[in-house]
């Protein structure tokens, strides 16, 4: 479809900028406290968080001594944990993302950084649980493609390799794709980023 065209470009010219020999790279990985809020039918539902593995490259692009611009190709799994009648409801939602940064220094060894991101769901289950009784779901298909969100975030580097942080997704758009539902993910990432310059 010319939708899905449409994604596979916008990947492509991504990653032909990430590519850029002048960058930087870095390996990027933690773990995830991910949440979610669903709204159906006038009623508002809270996911508890659910720990999930984080990891991609990120690139530097060329800037100034205090600013510059990030992006990367990342796998960001969202996701929530739902309590009902007993039972439960486990989200699992592995994303292949891009984000947009723009990279503060504001001291000399801490940074700040914010921008938007493009999520793209490669895979999504929902784990039902009650009692000894369990199911898994293919849900990927009510996901919605791509689901945007806006990141925040900050890091202190521990020495000239490796740089500890902390950021905050929220999502900007709805994450369901049926009717009369919404959904929002959210996810609060520790981790570590490890250079890879020589």
């Amino acid at each position: 479809s010319m939708k899905k065209k449409l994604q596979l470009l916008v990947l492509s010219l991504c990653c032909i900028c990430v590519l850029n020999a002048q960058n930087s790279y870095s390996v990027k990985g933690g773990l995830g406290f991910a949440g979610a809020t669903a709204k159906s039918s006038g009623l508002t539902f809270t996911a508890d968080a659910v720990i999930k593995p984080q990891i991609g490259i990120i690139a530097d692009l060329p800037g100034t001594d205090v600013f510059n611009w990030q992006t990367g190709l990342l796998i960001n799994t969202y996701g929530g944990k739902y309590s009902e009648d007993g039972g439960t409801v486990t989200g699992n939602i592995i994303t292949l993302s891009v984000p947009f940064l723009g990279k503060y220094k504001f001291a000399e060894k801490f940074f700040g950084y914010a921008g938007p991101q493009l999520s793209i769901s490669v895979s999504a289950t929902a784990k039902s649980k009650e009692g000894n009784l369990s199911s898994t779901e293919d849900i990927n298909s009510e996901i919605k493609k791509p689901i945007i969100f806006g990141v925040m975030g900050g890091g202190y580097e521990m020495s000239e390799k490796v740089t500890a942080f902390g950021e905050y997704h929220f999502g900007l758009s709805n994450a369901s794709s049926g009717d009369g539902s919404s959904s929002k993910f959210n996810l609060f990432n520790l981790g570590v980023i490890y250079s890879l310059r020589k």
